[in-house]
């Protein structure tokens, strides 16, 4: 992993005032807490693509971004733009009402807005990391690679906040494993949303407003989290916060398994359309049919396209598998048999702890 020379100053700065605020022991623990599960996570979402499986190097490039550089410009955006709005609204609220508004704003408003705009931002303007996104699943890894970033240094932040040190070793210890099963883990969801909208404009070659769209996805899940979390907080209900950290917890890891089956789904779906058969000659080697002689960007695109329309039949001989998907019409029995699959294959875990979860934060609300 090759860091910037923006970025070594940029970690300097964060670990010197990390140690000045904190001591080197209290913030050595808090980044090993941090760290060392987020590495696990983004080997698991790496692993979860069989072919065309993404290199580190370029992997520890978006997960750096977002650990430095991106938790750096977002601190300083979320700080401006939160101050300045809060800033509007000083005079028509009493000084009670400015700090829970402050607290929402801020969590709720700005976060959301800022940390997912800037969390992706390497995947379009890193040369090599563009180059490696030949895939619509790359996308989604790359942009889970930056949200683990950004939400591993987060962890440290929240860690070494005083009211965590103020409990002791095992103060920051509670509180980094607490998030490391919740809040890194929303990170990773919501950001490989929008990077799922990148790589279908680069890959597929969709407008960019594909990418706008994914992202206001991600900003919805992000600012539907941090509501859940604040109004709990905001309004001093500990039974309310022991409940949603447990569907929060429960959330973040099916979102995580959401997007491993997404990634094998699209890899299994790109493998079968455009079979190995093509990719090599009958003796093993690169053939050098016109076809095969396509770029690696081309054959992607190419497949992309044909899981989309479903029509992708190579007249070579028979050197290519089917399509998954046909658009012909089904029987009856057909559309049973694949109502009944689609019922065993759905993720009904991840719905129901949804709506459960939804539920829950209405009720806090209500009642």
């Amino acid at each position: 992993m090759k860091l910037s020379r923006g970025q070594w100053i940029i970690l300097i700065i964060l670990v010197a005032s990390l140690i000045g605020a904190s001591g080197f022991l209290p913030f050595l623990f808090a980044t090993i807490l941090a760290f060392i599960p987020a590495y696990y996570y983004l080997r698991s979402i790496r692993n979860a693509e069989e072919e065309d499986v993404e290199p580190w190097e370029t992997l520890w490039t978006s997960f750096a971004w977002g650990g430095i550089t991106g938790i750096f410009l977002a601190g300083i955006l979320n700080t401006i733009f939160t101050v300045s709005i809060i800033g509007i609204l000083y005079g028509t609220s009493s000084e009670a009402d400015l700090e829970v508004l402050a607290v929402f704003v801020g969590a709720v408003i700005v976060a959301p807005f800022v940390e997912e705009f800037i969390k992706p931002i390497v995947m379009l303007r890193n040369q090599a990391v563009k180059k490696e996104i030949d895939e619509v699943e790359d996308g989604i890894v790359y942009g889970a690679a930056c949200g683990l970033g950004f939400g591993a240094t987060e962890n440290v932040f929240y860690g070494l906040t005083a009211g965590a040190t103020a409990g002791g070793i095992g103060g920051v210890f509670l509180i980094v494993v607490l998030r490391t099963f919740s809040s890194i883990l929303l990170h990773l969801v919501a950001t490989s949303y929008t990077g799922y909208g990148i790589a279908k404009y680069q890959v597929e070659g969709e407008s960019f407003g594909v990418v706008i769209k994914y992202y206001l996805l991600a900003v919805l899940i992000h600012a539907a989290w941090n509501a859940a979390a604040v109004s709990s907080l905001v309004y001093d209900n500990d039974a309310g916060a022991v409940l949603l950290l447990a569907f929060s917890i429960l959330l973040a890891i099916s979102g995580l398994e959401l997007a491993k089956r997404r990634i094998r789904e699209l890899d299994v779906a790109g493998s079968n359309i455009y079979g190995n058969s093509i990719r090599a000659g009958s003796d093993g080697r690169w053939s050098t049919s016109s076809i095969e002689q396509k770029s690696s960007w081309e054959q992607k695109k190419l497949r992309s396209s044909s899981v989309d329309s479903g029509q992708f039949n190579s007249s070579n001989s028979g050197q290519t598998a089917d399509a998954l998907y046909q658009s012909s019409t089904k029987t009856p029995q057909e559309l049973a048999d694949s109502t009944t699959e689609w019922a065993v294959n759905y993720d009904w875990r991840s719905a129901i702890g949804f709506v459960i979860f939804l539920f829950f934060i209405l009720s806090d609300i209500i009642f």
